[in-house]
């Protein structure tokens, strides 16, 4: 038997998921609580009984978006047995890879952008989402550098996160929108090559 409130936060996922569809295939502006209950197959009422309307669901959509892309950039990195330089080259390869680099994530990740300048709470989400990133990305930097004998003061090691996401974000985006460029893994061992010119340490190519 299902645990008490689990079908409820199915159901709930079920509805975000609707509206991710929806964004993805009619545009942010067609995504109403109307066109996304059909896609869910459900009725409006049901929607609003989740949320309070369509910006509430746009909101959580986002979270989701942004959530989904988090989780699979954290894959194998807090594995303390694998080396500090190996967790920093899984970042790069999860966050280079399917299903982070997709036309659909980049589509949908576009579709918002323009709402978090207009929408403090979906601004504050955006914040929030990159200081994990900036979170992740540190602490791997400063061991791998340190693995090396190399060490950083707090302010320099986010410096250096900072560049490693410009860097990521910049190659997500050439491999989502033109993936025809790249042959198997070859967008991932840019990111690693580059991020080992960043940091002037040697990280191995997948």
């Amino acid at each position: 038997m299902p645990a008490k409130g689990t079908k409820g936060k199915n159901r709930k996922q079920e509805l975000i998921n609707a509206t991710l569809d929806c964004i993805a295939n009619e545009g942010l502006q067609k995504t109403t609580v109307r066109n996304v209950a059909e896609y869910a197959n459900v009725t409006n009422g049901l929607i609003r009984f989740y949320f309070s309307g369509k910006d509430e669901m746009l909101r959580a959509a986002y979270s989701a978006l942004l959530e989904i892309m988090y989780v699979n950039a954290r894959v194998e990195i807090n594995d303390q047995d694998v080396c500090a330089k190996t967790r920093l080259q899984h970042f790069i390869q999860a966050t280079l890879s399917a299903p982070i680099v997709s036309p659909r994530t980049v589509l949908l990740w576009a579709n918002f952008l323009p709402m978090t300048y207009i929408d403090p709470e979906m601004a504050a989400i955006r914040t929030n989402e990159y200081a994990k990133t900036t979170k992740i990305l540190a602490p791997l930097i400063s061991a791998a550098l340190a693995s090396d004998g190399i060490t950083v003061d707090h302010h320099e090691c986010e410096i250096l996160a900072i560049k490693i996401n410009a860097l990521i974000d910049g190659l997500w985006l050439e491999g989502s929108m033109a993936a025809y460029k790249f042959k198997d893994n070859e967008l991932v061992n840019i990111g690693i090559d580059s991020a080992s010119a960043i940091l002037s340490i040697k990280l191995d190519n997948i």
